[in-house]
């Protein structure tokens, strides 16, 4: 592994994340998601967000690096879902730029992810993926992640169905 890095996002790294995070989108959802809902992503809309969530640290993001350059984030934490119980973390998301896809450090991420979450008293850690992003859910298989049968359906542009996959400890 070349000189991965990961640290917790401050205040002055919501640029980055929203740079990220709109790029990653564009690339990962390509043929997923309408063109007009791709191309409405906006860096500077989604930095706003991430001004929001670093200042009153509603949510934990955290930012990998690869020979110093940003590469992807992570954000993680309690499971948001209804139907169950305070023994589940949820990573929320996890994103790459496309030019470092395949290079290992989703893997480092994940895994520093669901440690962190496993030192936090979570015995068990899920997360959401839809249900065309074959990539994504051959990747979170590999991770050792399982389908645990529950899926729902969003709206982004479109109908699209959200799969939820857990990892247990052990």
């Amino acid at each position: 592994m070349c000189n991965i890095k990961i640290k917790n996002a401050g205040e002055n790294d919501a640029y980055t994340l929203a740079y990220i995070h709109v790029n990653s989108w564009k690339a990962a959802y390509k043929y997923i998601l309408r063109d007009e809902i791709l191309d409405n992503l906006n860096i500077e809309k989604r930095k706003l967000y991430f001004d929001k969530v670093l200042k009153d640290k509603s949510e934990t993001n955290v930012l990998a690096y690869k020979d110093n350059k940003a590469a992807g984030f992570m954000t993680f934490g309690k499971c948001r879902d209804d139907d169950k119980d305070s023994s589940l973390g949820e990573i929320w998301g996890i994103y790459l730029l496309p030019e470092f896809w395949r290079q290992g450090i989703g893997s480092e991420l994940i895994n520093w992810g669901v440690n962190t979450l496993y030192e936090q008293g979570y015995k068990k850690v899920c997360l959401w993926v839809l249900e065309e992003n074959l990539r994504a859910r051959n990747f979170y298989e590999k991770q050792g992640f399982i389908f645990d049968g529950t899926a729902k359906e969003i709206i982004i542009g479109k109908p699209v169905t959200e799969l939820r996959y857990i990892k247990i400890k052990g």
